[in-house]
């Protein structure tokens, strides 16, 4: 397993390169020149060369890399160009937002996703399958921001059930929860779907296979057979599935986060994006992307530990 762990660590290193050679050439695939654009048409010429020594753009491009580089290793992503704050301060205090969002999406989609799934299995070709089927159908082909409209205008402005817009108050873990709902819902139908589908082929397959007709052979009911034997085998595809469905959810958690104004990276990589704040951007993509490419380690990791023929190929 450690062997394996090792192989993927370093699979992921080019990945990472890769996104840090993007970012930093950004600066340089602005049209004209970026200190102009990021401070606009109302910049003086003192303000264009002050910006330009403050990023380093002053220097040659092989030095600004050494540089960025550098800063990256040590957890320095720069500072904002109209804040003063620093890049890692603004992406920490909204990090968390984002995090519990995407966590406790996926964990309502798999937990959800899995009964569903199991039960459509277990009474295939049946009313409850059928239904199962055009739900799970009809959820995934909701996009993330059309489901957090139509939640938005039903449940929080027409019947007020919910709050309408904000991440609740801080310290109040009740408000921060009825603030989630929501979006939690609306970020998790796609992915709800998409597992309750998969889960329900898997665990048929597994039904199908010879040792569970030996078990079903000595009179255990088929419900009994779908959890204790053949969910085990069948949830092996759904994990290497949430690992992906996590690192994506931090992609359309921006959505969400946007319609709702929540607090979040992606809200801060948004506002930074029209401000054109070019160091906020480039350290809200970098950690975005880190968090991506972790969450498919996880989910590799996770995989090898539930199917060892996998790290032993």
């Amino acid at each position: 397993m450690l062997n394996y762990f090792i192989k993927r660590v370093l699979a992921a290193i080019p990945t990472l390169l890769c996104v840090l050679l993007f970012l930093f050439s950004l600066i340089y695939l602005l049209p004209g020149d970026p200190a102009s654009v990021m401070l606009g048409p109302r910049a003086t010429p003192a303000m264009v060369e002050a910006l330009n020594k403050s990023l380093g753009l002053d220097q040659p491009v092989y030095v600004r890399l050494g540089h960025y580089i550098w800063a990256i290793l040590h957890g320095d992503l720069g500072e904002s160009v109209w804040s003063g704050r620093s890049v890692s301060s603004l992406i920490m205090s909204a990090l968390p937002y984002t995090i519990v969002l995407t966590l406790s999406s996926m964990g309502l989609a798999a937990f959800l996703g899995i009964i569903l799934g199991v039960l459509a299995a277990i009474n295939g070709k049946t009313i409850v399958d059928h239904l199962v089927t055009v739900l799970s159908l009809i959820a995934v082909s909701v996009p993330d921001f059309v489901a957090a409209c139509l939640l938005l205008l039903i449940f929080a402005v027409r019947f007020r059930f919910f709050p309408v817009i904000g991440g609740g108050k801080e310290g109040n873990i009740v408000d921060q929860i009825h603030h989630l709902i929501l979006p939690v819902i609306a970020l998790s139908l796609g992915w709800l779907g998409y597992i309750a589908r998969l889960v329900r082929d898997t665990t048929l397959e597994v039904l199908d296979m010879d040792y569970i007709k030996v078990i079903r052979s000595f009179g255990a009911p088929n419900r009994y057979i779908a959890y204790k034997y053949a969910l085990k085998n069948a949830i092996i595809p759904v994990v290497a599935t949430i690992g992906l469905g996590v690192g994506k959810l931090l992609g359309g958690a921006v959505f969400v986060e946007l319609i709702f104004n929540r607090p979040g990276i992606g809200k801060v990589i948004t506002d930074a994006v029209f401000a054109r704040d070019l160091p906020v951007v480039q350290g809200g993509v970098l950690v975005a992307a880190l968090l991506f490419i972790l969450a498919n380690l996880a989910a590799d990791l996770s995989y090898a530990y539930f199917d060892p023929r996998i790290r032993y190929e």
